[in-house]
């Protein structure tokens, strides 16, 4: 099994007393992170999986029926009740137990991406609880160094300090999360013609199941198109007006359509950071997908996978500290473009740029964060045994380095 970061985040005592909402794509191991925290801390046998009659009908019966499961040897047992969101009334039942036990025990919530759509509509538990997320395998995780991806310094340049001076990861496991995602099953089986069929078999579960059920789109098979679209888009800003007169339905339908492949974590955007950068445009959005296997182009596939990257440690960051970690991309008028650009409470705070191989870091990377306040910048490459300085807060790394 994998040990994942967020294992030491979400369930730390300096949450309190809250619920704690584990959300995340389908499939990423939102329940085995859930029943090993249940495991280690002799609570195995309260899991609860709102799926099966059985348990429905014990809560129907007595609505604090897990009670009378808590080991005698456990002062404070975890709670864990997956998919309770398929119940009626399933935010006033929650509210109904934390009131009732939180100061007994300590209760977690996971499911898909339902439960975040769901909690968004009208949150009666405001003050309850705590989100945290749980997004595909990274590199360091893959590679048994879950605590690597937490480690937030008070600077960027004492974080690239520290990328700098570690020890690169195994270049198989990078190759082999390139070849087979960072989804747990496919990338453990790391086999072809199994993650080929897994890959089908999960886009249309979750657009059948997911987008189905909690959204009002009746013509999926248009979900459909377009998700198969945006592999050849990655990394480009998005033209929305070319995408409908391709699929033939309005802009408007369009940006519905993206923005629900967002909400089921499908896909994720980054907006262009404008702040501070002369000649700057407000320019569309960058889509990426949070299985980059689908991606067939090299150069394309290693970027996605490295937004990735930087998506799980900006949301680990901001979950661990309560910080506001953003991430975005920079382009000006010229049409110069950084890949990334991390921003820490609204401020920049880092500069990301994505190379296959190694080479000098362009100029215009150079002027863009002395235009953001002189901030540090790391060109990131596939390539491996990469690791130097180009001159003062210009660095090169490679990928089994800097996400190790």
């Amino acid at each position: 099994m994998i040990s994942r970061t967020l294992s030491s985040i979400a369930f730390s005592g300096d949450w309190g007393r809250q619920m704690r909402f584990i959300s995340g794509p389908r499939q990423c191991g939102k329940t085995t992170l859930a029943r090993a925290q249940l495991r280690s801390t002799g609570c195995a046998a309260l899991y609860y999986l709102w799926d099966l009659r059985s348990v429905r009908q014990r809560y129907k019966a007595d609505e604090l029926f897990f009670t009378a499961d808590f080991p005698m040897s456990v002062s404070e047992p975890w709670v864990c009740l997956d998919e309770i969101h398929k119940m009626p009334q399933w935010k006033n039942i929650l509210k109904g137990l934390f009131d009732s036990v939180s100061d007994q025990c300590r209760l977690m919530v996971t499911g898909s991406a339902k439960l975040n759509i769901l909690r968004r509509a009208g949150d009666s538990l405001a003050g309850r609880y705590f989100t945290f997320h749980l997004l595909p395998v990274t590199l360091a995780e893959f590679t048994g160094n879950p605590a690597t991806p937490a480690v937030c310094p008070d600077s960027a340049e004492e974080y690239v300090g520290q990328r700098m001076d570690s020890k690169p990861a195994n270049l198989e496991a990078l190759e082999q999360l390139l070849q087979f995602s960072g989804f747990p099953e496919p990338l453990l089986n790391a086999r072809a013609p199994f993650h080929r069929k897994w890959a089908g078999d999960y886009i249309d579960t979750v657009i059948r199941e997911d987008i189905g059920s909690l959204t009002r789109i009746i013509d999926r098979e248009h979900l459909h198109d377009l998700y198969h679209l945006l592999p050849e888009m990655v990394g480009s800003p998005l033209s929305v007006a070319s995408l409908a007169g391709h699929l033939q339905v309005s802009p408007v339908t369009v940006k519905n359509y993206l923005r629900r492949l967002d909400d089921f974590y499908l896909t994720f955007s980054l907006r262009p950071y404008s702040r501070n950068i002369k000649r700057s445009l407000l320019k569309a959005p960058k889509f990426y997908l949070h299985d980059w296997t689908r991606i067939a182009d090299a150069a394309l596939r290693f970027e996605n996978f490295v937004a990735c990257e930087l998506l799980a440690r900006r949301r680990l960051w901001a979950d661990k500290t309560g910080r506001k970690f953003d991430l975005f991309y920079v382009r000006n008028k010229q049409k110069e473009e950084t890949d990334f650009l991390i921003t820490r409470d609204n401020v920049p705070w880092l500069l990301v740029e994505v190379k296959l191989s190694d080479q000098p870091v362009e100029k215009h990377h150079l002027a863009t964060a002395t235009a953001l306040g002189n901030i540090p910048v790391i060109q990131v490459c596939r390539q491996p045994d990469v690791a130097r300085v180009q001159r003062e807060r210009v660095f090169c790394l490679s990928a089994q380095r800097l996400f190790a």
